[in-house]
Parts: structure tokens; sequence; C-alpha cells
């Protein structure tokens, strides 16, 4: 099931960050290695057969780090992707051979090349390992397979993270994205990419109470610097991190928010907030807090995944769904008698 190789810290493609030095990040691939190696072996010993069943102990091992050369697998079953992929197994090809209105099909043109240029596999377009070309037609795939949807900007992030997770021939890859995709956008969270953004403004509103209940003294900075989460918060939850969190960090929460569904994001937001909070205290200006929220996402205490995950679960006690439900119930009928029934 495992070989040495597999238990390797992963080249997904990105140089070392510039925001830590050499040696710093020297430790980190060394520590977490040895993490990996650990998980595998005890992936080995506890689910022999894929893909497990849901259980207290899966839970766990998912919040823990689902092995690299096995994530795509429980990835596809634990979402979903997998049974609405053997069901609809033309789906992909018809959609690809086609291509989206015109209007969408201009900014996954533009986006493509914007999306992780620093990555070796999203430079050259010929390149033998770039993916440039496999993003576009899953993007483009997905507009047209799902027209009401078509394309939001921050859905090419998400995609090019699957498409590195993904380790398979380039037709399967593409495949495998585009259910992922349909996973994450249609059923894991629902209505984030709709033309009013609604659920994104009612999950930023979300944030914003559990801030002022978990860590109230940051919050009060926030409010006081004239601030909303809205502004702080949505490009978080548009591209569900993938283009502000580390790699490694980004792909842990991808474990956690398949198996977990989307509650999952609060706790990466607060977990930001907290671990920074010394840092938040001292800002007093709308500026620097800014800057503070900008430069918190990619740091020692981001790139630390295994930390940074453990973090999400221990720090922020109890986030039961029946009070997510209830306080998006609340925000979404603010939104509607502020501005109107959105639909």
């Amino acid at each position: 099931m495992s070989s040495v190789d597999e238990q390797k810290f992963p080249d997904r493609g990105f140089e070392s960050p510039e925001y830590v030095e050499d040696d710093e990040y020297s430790d980190f691939v060394q520590t977490y290695e040895s993490v990996l190696q650990r998980r595998v072996s005890r992936w080995e010993k506890y689910f022999s057969t894929l893909p497990p069943k849901k259980s207290a102990r899966f839970k766990r091992f998912c919040r823990k780090g689902i092995p690299d050369h096995i994530r795509p697998t429980v990835w596809m079953h634990l979402s979903g992707a997998y049974e609405r992929m053997e069901a609809n197994p033309d789906a992909y090809q018809i959609a690809v051979s086609k291509v989206p209105p015109t209007n969408i099909w201009n900014v996954i043109l533009a986006d493509v090349p914007r999306t992780f240029p620093e990555n070796k596999h999203f430079q050259d377009p010929d390149g033998p390992s770039s993916k440039l070309v496999s993003l576009k037609r899953v993007l483009s795939a997905f507009a047209v397979h799902f027209p009401k949807i078509g394309y939001c900007q921050g859905m090419n992030y998400i995609a090019a993270v699957l498409l590195l997770v993904l380790d398979c021939p380039p037709n399967e890859r593409e495949v495998k994205a585009f259910w992922l995709l349909d996973a994450l956008i249609n059923h894991i969270l629902p209505k984030y990419y709709s033309s009013d953004m609604l659920a994104v403004r009612v999950d930023c509103m979300v944030f914003n109470q559990l801030l002022k209940d978990k860590i109230p003294t940051v919050h009060k900075i926030i409010m006081n610097s004239g601030i909303t989460c809205t502004l702080l918060a949505t490009k978080w939850f548009i591209c569900l991190f993938a283009d502000v969190l580390p790699i490694e960090t980004t792909i842990r929460v991808f474990d956690c928010l398949f198996y977990e569904g989307d509650k999952v994001l609060f706790r990466v937001c607060l977990s930001l907030v907290r671990l920074h909070y010394k840092d938040l205290i001292q800002c007093n200006e709308f500026p620097i807090l800014i800057t503070a929220f900008r430069n918190m996402c990619k740091d020692k205490q981001t790139l630390y995944c295994h930390q940074f995950i453990e973090s999400m679960f221990r720090s922020h006690g109890s986030l039961p769904k029946s009070k997510i439900a209830k306080l998006r119930s609340q925000f979404t009928q603010q939104i509607e008698n502020d501005t109107g029934d959105p639909e």
C-alpha cells in the first residue's frame, strides 16, 4: 500500500516560500515527513480496505491527514464524486467538447494563466507536467454542464488544488477533478457561487458572530476600525482558502472539508484569528488591520499544517451544525429584509 517515496514530502510544484527562511522551511519539511510516515503506518493498520466506512476513528484520521497516495480515492468516495462519476460516465467528455458562453469563456481564459503562476505545473502550457490545459478544460466543462453556476472567480484555485492532488493520467485526472469540483460547488457548498453570492455573504456574517462570541477582543477591534468580516473573509470563503493558505495546509483543510462539510471553514477562520491574536490586538487603524489579515494567512503558523489543523479542532470549543444552521437562517432573513427577496 505504501512505499518510501509515498512517505516523503510531496513536491506540489511550489518553491520554498519567501515568508520563512530556508532553514525554517527545511525544518518544516523534515518535521512533516515524520508526520506523513506515521500517518501512512496508522492508515495501513486500521484501514486496509478502501474506502473505509464513516466512523469516529475515520473522522479523526481525516483530521490528522489522509496519506497522499490514497487521498484521491478517499476524497472521491467521501464526497460522493465517485458515485456521480459512475452514474454519468460520459458527462465530462460531452461537456468538455463544447464551449461555454463567450462572456464566461473569456473570464476563464483570463483567469487560468493567473492561477498559481509561481507553480511549475501552471507555467509553460507545453511543459511535460503542465496542468494549465487541464485546468482550462475542467473549468470550461463545469461551466457547460452546470450553466446556472457557470464560472466564478475563485473556482480556478479550487480546481487547481484538485489537479495537483490527483496523481493519475491527464484524462482520468480531469474527470475526477470535474466531479470533485461538482461535489464542492453543488453539494458541500451549495449557493456559494450563485450570482448574488448570498451564501457567502451569510457565512461572512456567521463568522462575524462566531468571532464576537469566541474572540471578542479582536471582534471589537474590527468593529471599531469600521471594517466588516465580509470585507476581510469573502476571499477566504470563495476560494476555500486555496489562494490564501500554504498548499499543504489547504489540502489538509480539504481532507476535513470532504468528511465534515462546510462548518470546517469557520474553524479555519477562527484559527487564523486566534493564532495571530497578539498581532491583531495591536492594530488600531483600518489599513494596518487589512494588512495584518492579508499577511497572517501565509507565515510560520499556517505553514506548519499539522499543528494548524490541530488548533482548528482544539481551540474553539463546540461548533454544532445546529448553531451554524440557526445563524445562517437568521442572517439570511436579515439580508432578505434589508434588500428584498434575493431570488
